[in-house]
Formats: structure tokens, sequence, C-alpha cells
């Protein structure tokens, strides 16, 4: 039996587009909240500015998640824990944009942000965000070594 030109794109489409991220319950909104709020200083692909100003998240951001304090340390950072974003909408837009930019350092025992959880860790300061990232990097590149 042959298949009609249609059915057969539309099955495939089927299978090789996947659903809404972990956590991310509308990923257009996701992403243009990530627009309006992130993309200005980080690029619309996670790349940061060339003079390092602004970091890289691109196939990079993800690992934080591996270290201890990462993960609190990715919402905390002021551009997340100061953006004009509920808490809700900056839980949807970090599960989106780890899901974007850096889906090949998730840990496969990732488990999306919450609002909740976004809430409690907005409201405790980051006093230092180059001495803490410089930290968590370096716990980064002591688990990288064999």
């Amino acid at each position: 039996m042959r298949w009609p030109t249609g059915v057969l794109l539309l099955t495939t489409a089927a299978f090789c587009w996947p659903g809404e991220p972990a956590g991310v319950e509308n990923a257009e909104r996701a992403r243009v909240n990530y627009m309006l709020n992130c993309q200005g200083c980080h690029g619309p692909d996670g790349a940061g500015t060339a003079d390092g100003v602004v970091p890289v998240m691109k196939d990079f951001v993800g690992k934080f998640l591996s270290v201890e304090n990462g993960r609190e340390f990715l919402v905390r950072v002021p551009g997340s824990a100061n953006a004009a974003l509920s808490d809700e909408a900056l839980a949807e837009v970090l599960n989106w944009m780890l899901a974007e930019v850096s889906p090949g350092e998730i840990p496969d025992d990732f488990r999306p942000y919450s609002s909740d959880e976004v809430k409690r860790l907005r409201s405790v300061p980051l006093q230092d965000v180059i001495v803490e990232r410089s930290r968590l990097i370096a716990l980064m590149d002591a688990s990288e070594k064999p």
C-alpha cells in the first residue's frame, strides 16, 4: 500500500517534534519572556558577550545543575532574581532556557523549577555573583577531572 505524501509528512512530524520541555506550560510564552528579560544581555542563543562581561550560557548553563548550590545560583543571579516576572513565569523561563540553550548539559535527574522553589530562592539575595560563579565553576572543573 502506498501512503499519501501528506499522511507521511504528518506522521513524521508527530515523531520529530517533541512536546514542551519539562516544566514549560507554554514554550512560546517562555521564549517571549526570555526575549524580553534575558536576550538583551545574553543574546538570542545564550552566547553572552564577546568581551565576557555577560557569561555564555549556550552549551554551558546546564552544568550548574550538577554542582551543589548551582541550581539555586541560576535563580539567585540578579538577572533572574530581579526580573519583572512572576515566580511562575521565571520558573517557566528557566526551564525553557535550559532546554533550549544547554540541553546536553542537563543532568538525567533534572527536576523542573517550580514557582514555589523560585519564590523561596529569590528571597535570598546573592551577595557576590562573580565570586559565587567562580566557586561553582571550580566545582564543575574538579568534578570533570579523572
